[in-house]
């Protein structure tokens, strides 16, 4: 039956199947696009007791499933491996605003790859992770990590300059709730940066690869943002935001998905094509919001 928007609550005449096939969901399950809002959402989404039970018991696992070649899920060390190439991807980005000595927490922080790297780089950090199953790693370099967000409060107060999460708020249930929570952890001035996937990425919208749409519409997401839809969301959050394009995977990334139809392929061809074409290949991309990332970022103002 088809649904009234899970965001915006519009009726059932603007709501239309976006992603039919949902990766590790049940037939009953479609990724819906809301003509009103924009939003992608899942329909009908895991129940709470669902939700907790997946990511308690079953979330490193399907990831790893998931990851194909390019990630490796088999364990701490190897996720911090295999995860270098996002830190030194995503590291030039918050250098431009984050300094030594300041305080950042990660939301979602898995096996800590981000906070040792910001760590090094003389940053004070915290992270909350969810699923637990990297817990004992992180504190074993020892980080402060809480499983959940009343755990992190119960510790004491906090007061950060800075919270990032990445490829977490398309799993929250509640966004503007999780919104104004964790700003309310943040300094006046305090930054919240995240990513997101975009649900313009060209192999959905431009080269539309059958077994991409197979595999893209994930039962662990709630929702799927474009540039448009997310920045409705922040506005109805009423907190200043900017949003950026990026894109997080190759020339080869996309071949192989044409060619195999499976993930995987990181610079398969890097040396045919070489670094100049796949960087032009990337901007032009962005340009066009053809992509597969948006980055936000967020700031505290005395309103919040």
């Amino acid at each position: 039956m088809t649904p009234e928007c899970r965001f915006c609550k519009a009726g059932r005449a603007a709501q239309s199947v976006k992603g039919k096939n949902v990766y590790g969901g049940r037939p009953d399950q479609h990724f819906w696009l809301c003509a009103d809002c924009g939003i992608i959402y899942l329909d009908p989404p895991l129940n709470e007791d669902e939700e907790l039970d997946f990511y308690k018991k079953e979330f490193e696992k399907f990831m790893e499933r998931r990851a194909g070649s390019d990630m490796d899920w088999s364990g701490p060390d190897q996720h911090v491996r295999s995860n270098q190439r996002e830190v030194k991807r995503r590291m030039p980005f918050l250098a431009r605003h984050l300094k030594a000595g300041e305080h950042v927490l990660e939301i979602g922080c898995s096996s800590g790859f981000m906070l040792s790297a910001l760590r090094e780089k003389g940053l004070n950090v915290t992270g909350v992770d969810p699923s637990g199953g990297f817990m004992d790693y992180v504190r074993a370099k020892k980080i402060p990590v809480f499983q959940t967000l009343d755990e992190l409060k119960a510790a004491g107060p906090k007061n950060f300059d800075a919270i990032i999460h990445y490829y977490v708020f398309e799993h929250i249930r509640h966004p503007l709730d999780f919104i104004k929570q964790y700003m309310e952890l943040l300094k006046d001035g305090g930054l919240m940066i995240f990513e997101v996937p975009c649900a313009t990425d060209p192999l959905v919208e431009l080269y539309k690869v059958p077994a991409f749409d197979e595999f893209y519409w994930s039962v662990a997401h709630h929702w799927y943002f474009t540039r448009d839809s997310l920045g409705k969301v922040l506005q109805k959050a009423g907190v200043s935001f900017e949003l950026y394009p990026d894109q997080r995977y190759d020339i080869s990334n996309h071949m192989t998905w044409m060619l195999d139809g499976k993930p995987g392929g990181l610079a398969r061809w890097s040396v045919t094509f070489g670094e100049a074409l796949d960087q032009q290949y990337k901007e032009r991309l962005k340009e066009l919001w053809l992509c597969d990332t948006i980055i936000a970022v967020l700031r505290k103002t005395k309103e919040i």
